[in-house]
């Protein structure tokens, strides 16, 4: 099939017109101008030509390629489409309940956490530290950690309603990044803020019980 397409294409490059620089004028020679001999009266013999008009070989052209190129579309098997890869099925045991939100636990209870982190950060004033902390743990805090928790949730309900949950994460985020942009620094809404955070994540924790195991 492949050698057939190529002397197709083959085909196409001889019968198409070869083109020339907009700088240099075409010749006017005819290749294929047929000579004819002819005789005068007087024995001279003139020679002339009988061609093709332009727009004859203009039409020939055009409809040896359609040709051509219909014979090798319609020869021509369709490409097979890739198939996307699919995301591996979540596995949902006791223990990768347990790990995904004790992860969430963490950003809560631990002294390394998002919540003590960004306690420290307003107890100190660092404003500029806040709004680069709360952007980069709206990511792996909200998006990775709790975004893994909810694919474990069995009940479908419950998993809609759970991105409302995390989307309440993110919003006391932006909170807490707007109140310390330059000329809006404001603690105590930095610090209300920082409380709806806790309540939320706390709300988000409680999802672990509705998680149904099998074979338990």
């Amino acid at each position: 099939m492949t050698a057939f397409r190529a002397s197709l294409l083959s085909i196409i490059l001889i019968l198409a017109p070869t083109p020339y620089s907009g700088f240099v004028a075409p010749s006017t020679r005819c290749l294929s101008c047929t000579p004819t001999r002819t005789s005068s009266n007087n024995g001279a013999i003139t020679i002339t030509s009988s061609s093709l008009s332009a727009t004859t070989r203009r039409n020939f052209f055009e409809q040896s390629i359609a040709t051509a190129t219909a014979v090798i579309i319609s020869t021509t098997a369709p490409l097979p489409a890739l198939a996307k890869d699919k995301a591996p099925p979540v596995i949902i045991t006791r223990e990768t309940v347990t790990e995904a939100f004790d992860a969430i636990r963490y950003e809560l209870n631990d002294p390394s956490g998002v919540v003590a982190s960004l306690t420290k950060l307003i107890n100190e004033g660092s404003f500029e530290d806040i709004i680069q902390y709360t952007r980069e743990s709206d990511m792996y805090f909200r998006k990775v950690k709790m975004g893994k928790a909810r694919k474990l949730l069995t009940d479908k309900e419950l998993k809609d309603g759970a991105i409302l949950k995390s989307n309440a994460v993110t919003w006391d985020l932006i909170g807490i990044n707007r109140s310390s942009r330059p000329g809006k620094e404001d603690k105590e809404e930095q610090s209300k803020y920082l409380k709806e955070l806790k309540k939320d994540i706390e709300i988000y924790l409680e999802l672990e019980d509705t998680i149904v195991v099998e074979d338990e």
